[in-house]
């Protein structure tokens, strides 16, 4: 959640002209004179300093793994706390960050996409809050995992939950004088505390992580998504958790990141 004070100070500025959020900061004159050692800064950045200072209340994060497999057989473990996105959806966000040069890439929508075939694993969440293991073999463009809880009434008291969103082809126009493209596609939402998805055959697929252009990885045959657990903590998914005491405990077990904030927690 969204610290309110870091929403109304820091975040409005992105809005105003980049020449208004690099003005230096003013000082006084007696403030001058006891810091001339101190280099102006821009409202941005003092701002995030004088943030990053006084800031004194934590919130807990929930911290999520992707165990990933890539196609030569190396595996590498990356942790992100929002979003997940695989397939379509990252190799775009991958030609996007490469600026200019994506031009001559071109960005097409998921009608354009080339569809994978992938064999995926989920735990659903069902009503009860017990989960429900289910595998499919699907043709997709695009798999997203984002997270759940965006407001308290979204909050469950005892795990957290991942919002799979999955975009299935279901029916693709072949064409040897025209372009191929995805007909019919089918997009379902399931909310799930688990996740594993494997390339069938030589399928390989991109895996951005976050949102974020650093973190995209390509080549990838095998991602298993879990939230984190402290060390010695419950981390086999595959184990079905019978009795609500084991809930509680792989609850506490749960691994957060803790960040600084001026309001606290805001569920």
């Amino acid at each position: 959640m969204l610290d309110p004070w870091y929403e109304r100070n820091a975040l409005c500025l992105l809005e105003l002209p980049l020449h208004v959020v690099c003005q230096q900061t003013s000082k006084s004159d007696s403030e001058s004179v006891d810091n001339s050692v101190e280099e102006c800064l821009p409202i941005m950045a003092d701002l995030l300093l004088y943030y990053c200072r006084n800031a004194a209340r934590p919130a807990l994060i929930q911290l999520y793994q992707a165990e990933l497999t890539l196609a030569g057989g190396e595996t590498r473990t990356e942790v992100f706390i929002h979003s997940l996105e695989l397939g379509h959806t990252a190799a775009t966000r991958a030609i996007k960050a490469m600026g200019a040069a994506s031009k001559r890439f071109g960005i097409d929508g998921d009608r354009e996409a080339v569809p994978l075939s992938l064999e995926v694993v989920y735990n659903q969440v069902v009503i009860s809050g017990r989960s429900q293991q289910t595998r499919v073999e699907k043709v997709c463009t695009s798999i997203n995992l984002t997270k759940v809880c965006r407001n308290q009434e979204e909050l469950h008291p005892k795990m957290e939950f991942l919002q799979l969103t999955m975009t299935e082809v279901l029916k693709r126009q072949n064409s040897k004088s025209k372009r191929n493209y995805n007909q019919q596609l089918s997009v379902t939402r399931v909310k799930v505390d688990r996740f594993r998805v494997c390339g069938s055959g030589n399928t390989t697929f991109a895996v951005c992580l976050d949102q974020d252009e650093k973190k995209i990885l390509q080549s990838i045959i095998r991602c298993e998504v879990s939230v984190c657990h402290k060390p010695g903590g419950c981390s086999d998914w595959l184990k079905v958790r019978a009795l609500s005491s084991q809930t509680e405990q792989t609850f506490c077990s749960l691994l957060c990141l803790p960040i600084s904030t001026f309001s606290g927690p805001q569920p």
